[in-house]
């Protein structure tokens, strides 16, 4: 009798308590969010922004202002592929990774990020060593300039710029 006693009591706590770790799990109040650094694979630099102003740039991978997290998601009805704004992670007010495509090789800055998607120079991914945005039709690729800290969004392979240059190494904490 008295092992039935004790369960009677441990399972509605063990539901309650499963309860409270599913909701205390769900909000966002207990979101985690993994932080992310690019490092350049040719020059060894990382993708870095300024705390002050919207500049980016390939520099020294210490400090606060090379880590990034990937934030809101959007999947490309045409290719299947899913988007995410890249946005900076210690400002104080939230800034996602923007290009423009303007031209072959586009610069590349940190501006308030954008609710509902009308800026695709915001949907970046980040597959096989490369941070691609979404084009529209196509894609461009975040790059390291041939002569210089500069990033810049082109297409992968531009002629007379080392392939390395396109490639960037994401680790995470």
């Amino acid at each position: 009798m008295k092992s039935l006693k004790t369960l009677r009591l441990t399972v509605p706590i063990g539901l309650a308590a499963l309860l409270l770790a599913i909701t205390g799990s769900m909000s966002t109040a207990s979101a985690t969010t993994t932080r992310w650094v690019y490092q350049n694979v040719y020059e060894g630099n990382c993708l870095t922004y300024s705390d002050t102003t919207s500049n980016v740039w390939s520099g020294p991978c210490s400090g606060s202002t090379v880590a990034w997290y990937w934030g809101d998601s959007l999947t490309d009805p045409r290719s299947g592929l899913t988007y995410r704004q890249l946005k900076t992670w210690y400002r104080n007010d939230e800034r996602c990774l923007t290009t423009d495509f303007k031209t072959s090789t586009n610069a590349v800055w940190t501006s308030p990020c954008d609710a509902i998607f009308n800026n695709s120079g915001q949907l970046w991914r980040g597959d096989n060593n490369e941070l691609s945005v979404n084009a529209g039709l196509w894609e461009n690729s975040l790059r390291t300039s041939a002569n210089g800290d500069a990033v810049y969004s082109a297409p992968w392979g531009q002629s007379g710029i080392e392939l390395d240059r396109w490639e960037w190494n994401g680790t995470h904490n």
